[in-house]
Order: C-alpha cells, then structure tokens, then sequence
C-alpha cells in the first residue's frame, strides 16, 4: 500500500511505501495527516494507526532532478560558447581565443577517429575551419603544435524542477480518503 506524502504547504509531493513514511515518522520528519483508524502497525509496545496520507515538516520546495545532456554537436559548440578550443596567435605571438562564426565552427576530434578517437564530450571541441581542416588535419594537437585552452569535459548536468501531479487511482484507500478530505476540502473553498 502506498502512502500519499504532501509537502509542508499540503501540496501533493509523491508516494512512498509505509516503511520509509515509518523511518520519517521515528525521526520526527513527517506528521501523520489522515491514517486508517481500522489498521494499526508498529512494535509489541508502540503502534499507531496506519498512515494513508503524511506531510514532510521541513521540505518546501519540489525534487530537483539532474538530466544528462546527451553526446551532440550542439552541446559541443554550447559547452565551448562557439570558441575554438586551440589557441591562436596574434602577429606579436600573443595568445588570444578565436570565436567561430556559424559557418566557421566544426567539431574536432582531438583523438582522430582514425587513431581510435571516440564521439565523447571528452574527446570533441569545437575548432574553427583553419585550426582543423588545415593545421591539425588527422593528427593529434601536439604533433599539430596546437595547444588546447582546455582539456575537454562532459558538461554538467541541466537541472530542472520535477513537479508531481496527483493521479487518482480508485483502488488506493489512500488516493480515496485524499481526494474526500484534502482535495475536496480544497475545492470547496474555492
């Protein structure tokens, strides 16, 4: 049986099974909302009436999710803002980095595939035309004598907020004493 979890303003947050909503019960993390007053569950000298409908103390906010960012040329040229990855050199021999324009920017491997490369955020940059069409061409970038601004690495991760929407499901005596007395509660106030 699952047990209904609201947040601490009483939105709906999730479900759980009982024997989490009992390890946040003993640690004085939830409050016990709604329980079933015909089942009790617990220990030999402690039980309490079984919780259909419990709500977190001190969480506030929604589950922050982190999704990986799959392997494209896109995220390449986003990870890099589009600036070739190899240090040019001005007339004086001062380093500067060199921002690609649309037609300009390719995806280098610095690892040839033909050397046994891989398409991975760790072995792709972004290169401007010149740097690998006609400088580097199928070698490494020290045997190139370029140098790269920096080492290649997999972009972190989006972060995006995971709103949960309650699903009301008929067979749950939890979904249906939710939808009675929270919910309807709710919408008559409105």
């Amino acid at each position: 049986m699952s047990v209904i979890v609201l947040n601490r303003n009483y939105q709906f947050w999730g479900e759980t099974n009982i024997q989490k909503v009992m390890k946040w019960f003993v640690k004085e993390k939830i409050e016990i909302v709604i329980s079933d007053e015909s089942s009790q569950i617990g220990a030999i000298n402690f039980k309490i009436n079984t919780p259909l409908v419990v709500r977190l103390l001190k969480f506030v906010g929604y589950k922050v999710k982190r999704k990986e960012i799959p392997y494209s040329a896109h995220a390449i040229f986003e990870r890099d803002k589009n600036v070739c990855q190899y240090w040019h050199k001005n007339a004086n021999g001062k380093k500067f980095k060199y921002k690609c324009s649309a037609n300009d920017r390719t995806i280098d491997h610095v690892i040839p595939v033909s050397r046994g490369g891989k398409n991975s955020f760790k072995n792709c940059v972004c290169s401007c035309r010149h740097c690998n069409e006609i400088i580097k061409r199928n070698r490494t970038p020290e045997e190139a004598d370029l140098e790269l601004i920096r080492k290649p690495q997999i972009p972190k991760k989006e972060d995006y907020i995971s709103i949960k929407l309650f699903s009301f499901n008929e067979r749950n005596k939890a979904h249906k004493i939710y939808q009675e007395k929270i919910l309807g509660e709710v919408f008559s106030h409105s």
